[in-house]
């Protein structure tokens, strides 16, 4: 693909994708597991209420939006909306499926303990747990644009190829079914969701990728500062091949792509100009651009396909550094 060849193809996304400020309506489905004892209770209800803080706080989710699902200890607390059972989500999805549209997002977060028999995977529930299966199931019955999936749970792993899909981010506290361990990941994960420091290119959105990059590092440095050895290593699927990518791998895997187009907060119409929003549109363009390529690699040549990419990142250095200038003028 030559320069003009891929301005053009450039211009054609840029065409349909939204606005900053044009947002479609976003939805969130919190759901915590049974604690196990007073100490992980008094964590899942953190995470819960510290989660639905954020998306109805600065993310800006309307609160009729976010429905949470927590254990039977926590179901009088005035943010639950019901006790996390296989019953309650079933109706929570089916509620869903009522409301959310094709033009919609979605975000269902899962926290408490996970555990995997070899064959499902599971999030610990009252009584009967649903599992990696029961929840993909649930997921395709919902016909939203952009689905994102996380479970912070321990043994979460297997969820990825489970759930994976496209128009689908998928990530997980573990890359593997094994890594029992109680997790740290969704401390930061919950506070990558109201952090400032979240927005790592600083330009006033907050993408998926941003929030992955952000807990993985974070929870990276918490064993490293401890001098722990790492018991968890995070995931991120939303390429649809079942192939979940770690912190350090994507930037040659072809997952990473559509969680940096999908966002949880745009910069308001009010803060950006014309000309950056024209260069958020071309951003996200050469996203899906870098995505489709990624995607194609096993089939191509490698020097067509490098010599592609290169092209891509260029474009794409070019435009961050005239974002970047951008900033710098107001």
């Amino acid at each position: 693909m030559d320069v003009s060849a891929a301005a053009r193809l450039a211009l054609a996304f840029a065409a349909l994708v939204p606005l900053p400020g044009a947002a479609q309506d976003q939805y969130a489905l919190l759901i915590g597991g049974l604690g196990g004892s007073e100490a992980y209770t008094s964590a899942i209800r953190q995470y819960l209420f510290d989660a639905h803080a954020a998306f109805t706080g600065p993310l800006g989710l309307d609160g009729s939006r976010v429905t949470v699902l927590g254990e039977p200890a926590i179901v009088e607390e005035s943010v639950v909306d019901g006790i996390a059972n296989a019953e309650r989500i079933r109706q929570a999805f089916a509620d869903l499926k009522a409301e959310v549209t094709p033009e919609d997002h979605l975000y269902v977060v899962l926290f408490g303990h996970g555990s995997f028999d070899g064959t499902d995977a599971v999030l610990n529930i009252a009584r009967r747990d649903l599992t990696s299966a029961d929840y993909a199931q649930l997921l395709d019955t919902i016909q939203a644009g952009r689905l994102v999936f996380i479970n912070t749970a321990s043994a979460s792993g297997p969820f990825v190829p489970a759930l994976s899909a496209t128009e689908r981010v998928v990530i997980t506290a573990t890359r593997s079914g094994t890594q029992r361990n109680q997790t740290i990941f969704p401390r930061f994960l919950v506070e990558a969701l109201a952090n400032p420091s979240a927005d790592l290119d600083h330009d006033g959105s907050l993408s998926m990728l941003e929030v992955f990059r952000y807990a993985a590092q974070r929870t990276q440095g918490y064993f490293e500062d401890h001098g722990y050895l790492a018991t968890e290593h995070a995931l991120l699927d939303d390429s649809g091949d079942g192939d979940g990518a770690r912190l350090e791998q994507l930037r040659e895997s072809p997952d990473g792509h559509l969680a940096a187009i999908t966002f949880l907060r745009r910069p308001s119409a009010e803060g950006v100009t014309a000309r950056m929003a024209t260069m958020l549109q071309s951003k996200e363009a050469i996203e899906r651009e870098i995505a489709a390529l990624k995607a194609r690699k096993a089939a191509m040549n490698p020097d067509n396909y490098y010599a592609e990419l290169e092209v891509l990142m260029l474009r794409l250095a070019r435009l961050n550094n005239s974002m970047d200038r951008e900033r710098e003028m107001r």
